[in-house]
């Protein structure tokens, strides 16, 4: 009984190959891709020479490039365009070093709290206090205006919602 098993097992399967294509048969004549494999390597090779002909360039750009020292990890932000912006803008923030209009005055800016026409020079157009970088203030002027404005504020002098009237825009009736 196993042997009768067996047997048509085989002859199925003998019948089953006679059915099926060789490969020979089932290979295409005409290629797939829209070039023959000839002229994707002539191409490929036609523009390796092309990069080979041209020059490199004389020169980087010093901004281009960026020096690392011995054991420094590597991150490739450090090679990216956003990171030259980045450096681009620091470096011009440390050029545009305002001096403090206190220190080339000489005044010293808490006692200026009973004057809010001149504290509101320094508060944007909704009364907030400008921060270091629009006022040119080193961190300890700085730090005494914002409490000379907040003490004028205590005092009824300053607005806290707006500049003084004095320089607010006015209309013409």
């Amino acid at each position: 009984m196993l042997r009768a098993v067996q047997g048509r097992a085989l002859h199925t399967t003998r019948q089953a190959a006679k059915s099926l294509p060789s490969s020979s048969s089932m290979k295409s004549d005409k290629s797939w891709g829209n070039d023959a494999p000839k002229s994707r390597s002539s191409d490929l090779f036609r523009l390796a020479q092309s990069i080979e002909e041209k020059a490199p360039p004389l020169e980087i750009a010093p901004k281009f490039s960026k020096k690392f020292s011995v054991g420094q990890a590597i991150d490739p932000f450090d090679f990216s365009m956003h990171r030259v912006n980045m450096d681009n803008k620091q470096a011009q923030l440390r050029r545009q070093k305002k001096e403090d209009p206190f220190d080339t005055l000489g005044l010293d800016p808490s006692t200026l709290y009973t004057m809010p026409e001149v504290l509101s020079m320094f508060l944007s157009s909704t009364g907030q206090i400008l921060p270091r970088a629009v006022t040119g203030c080193s961190a300890a002027n700085q730090k005494k205006l914002s409490n000379a404005i907040k003490t004028a504020r205590a005092c009824g002098l300053l607005s806290s919602t707006h500049r003084h009237i004095s320089e607010l825009p006015s209309r013409n009736i």
